[in-house]
C-alpha cells in the first residue's frame, strides 16, 4: 500500500512545487513576437534595466530547446581603421523544422581612441537584416560575462537611437532593431562593454549566408553630434525573391 503524506504535508510540497514554477517564470519569460504592421513598432524588453524585468529574457542559448548549432564566427569591428571592439555571431537551426533559425549576435567593446574626442565607441542599437515577408520573434541572453546593461527595446525598423524625431519610428520590416548601451569607457554612470546576446528568432525558407550588410552598429547616443554606424558582414536569411525583400523608397528629384 503506497503511503500518503499528511494533509500539512502535501500543502506544504505543493506550495514549494508552486513556488518553483513560480521562480522559473520569473528567471526567463522567452522570445517576444514583433509586430509586422500598425504604428506601435517598438517592443518594450527591459527599458530600465530593472532586475525584476523578465520580457524577453532568456537564460541560455539559444533561449529555445530544439535547436542545433550550424555556424560561429568571431571579428573585429574597425571604424577608422581602429578596432574598437568584436562581433560575436552564432546560428541556430531546428532539428526537425529545417527552415526555422536563431541568429544571435553579441559585441564586445573596448576603449581604443577612434576619432578626435578620445571617447569609446558606443553602441546603441544593432540592426539586422530579416525577411519582409517572415515573422520575427526576439529575445536576450545576459551572455557570459554577463551584459549589465541589458536590451531596451526592440523593434521592425531601420531607425535607431536620435534617427527619429517623431515619437516612434518609421516602420522597416525588412531590419530588426535592437536598443541597447554597449560601452567600456561610458562618460557617465556604469559601463558595460558586453552586450547582451541579441536574438532573432525566423523562417528562412531559401537558408542563410554570410552578407556584407547584414549588421549595422550605430552610434547615435548625443543628439548634437553626429552620428556613426558601422555596417558589417554577418549572417542573414537568403532572400531571391521580390515577396521578401525590402521595398525600394522612391526618389524625391
Amino acid at each position: 500500500m503506497k503511503k500518503r503524506l499528511p494533509l500539512r504535508r502535501r500543502g506544504m510540497a505543493m506550495a514549494i512545487g508552486l513556488a518553483l514554477a513560480g521562480a522559473g517564470a520569473a528567471q526567463a519569460a522567452g522570445f517576444e513576437t514583433l509586430s509586422a504592421n500598425g504604428a506601435n513598432v517598438l517592443k518594450a524588453c527591459n527599458p530600465t534595466n530593472s532586475s525584476g524585468v523578465t520580457t524577453c529574457k532568456v537564460t541560455s542559448l539559444p533561449g529555445e530547446s530544439g535547436f542545433d548549432l550550424v555556424a560561429s564566427r568571431s571579428a573585429p569591428i574597425i571604424i577608422n581603421g581602429v578596432s574598437v571592439g568584436t562581433q560575436l555571431e552564432k546560428v541556430w537551426r531546428h532539428c526537425t523544422d529545417k527552415k526555422l533559425f536563431i541568429f544571435g549576435v553579441r559585441v564586445q567593446m573596448n576603449a581604443n581612441q577612434w576619432d578626435e574626442t578620445g571617447a569609446a565607441f558606443n553602441v546603441n542599437d544593432v540592426l539586422r537584416q530579416v525577411r519582409t515577408d517572415k515573422a520575427v520573434e526576439v529575445a536576450y541572453f545576459a551572455g557570459s560575462p554577463a551584459a549589465t546593461k541589458l536590451l531596451k527595446v526592440a523593434g521592425r525598423t531601420f531607425s535607431g537611437l536620435n534617427e527619429y524625431d517623431t515619437a516612434k519610428p518609421p516602420r522597416n520590416n525588412a531590419w530588426v532593431d535592437f536598443r541597447i548601451d554597449a560601452n567600456a569607457a561610458e562618460a557617465s554612470g556604469p559601463s558595460s562593454p558586453n552586450s547582451p546576446w541579441l536574438l532573432t528568432k525566423t523562417r528562412a525558407p531559401e537558408g542563410y549566408s554570410l552578407q556584407d550588410f547584414a549588421l549595422r552598429l550605430l552610434n547615435s547616443e548625443n543628439e548634437d553630434v553626429d552620428q556613426n554606424s558601422i555596417y558589417a558582414l554577418g549572417y542573414q536569411p537568403v532572400c531571391t525573391s521580390e515577396d521578401c525583400a525590402p521595398e525600394e523608397e522612391d526618389d524625391d528629384d
